[in-house]
């Protein structure tokens, strides 16, 4: 038990890491990139989509090394054998999909356990950072403010008129 949890706790740190090497890079080490504000927030929301599969990968990776060389568990449900296979599973539990057809036991459980819970924070922490810049970012037309708030803006300039 104690490997699985060392190995989970250390896909934890190591893709966090990652994870906040990647915004780092997205908020500060782009602005070199000659990019309109438009393709700048697509651009931004591509490479964190790139993260997370790479994240996904590395957590797949360990699976296959620790059901085949750690041998801290097997999977049940449908075969689990190839490469793809493991990004299969590795995919639905990062989601939080949790589609049932493949399933861990063993100690595997704690590490998918462990993905799932990592994956809902840095998966929360690309929303806010995406929703943030785009705040800075997109650009918004006046069509975006509600109704009622344009007719006050006209009433107080007829009026600021007369």
């Amino acid at each position: 038990m104690l490997v699985a949890v060392v190995l989970a706790v250390g896909l934890a740190l190591a893709t966090s890491s990652f994870h906040y090497a990647t915004l780092r890079w997205l908020s500060g080490g782009m602005a070199r990139i000659a990019l309109q504000p438009g393709r700048r927030v697509l651009c931004i929301v591509f490479v964190v989509l790139l993260a997370h599969v790479g994240e996904v990968v590395l957590y797949a990776a360990a699976y296959g090394f620790s059901s085949r060389v750690l041998d801290l568990g097997r999977f049940g449900g449908l075969a689990v054998e190839r490469p793809l296979d493991f990004l299969y599973f590795s995919i639905v539990t990062y989601t939080s999909l949790g589609l049932g057809d493949v399933f861990p036991g063993g100690h595997l459980r704690f590490i998918a356990g462990v993905e799932a819970l990592n994956s809902l924070l840095l998966i929360a922490w690309s929303g806010s950072f995406i929703y943030l810049a785009m705040g800075r970012l997109w650009p918004w037309q006046r069509c975006a403010e509600p109704a009622d708030r344009r007719a006050g803006d006209r009433r107080s300039r007829k009026g600021d008129q007369e």
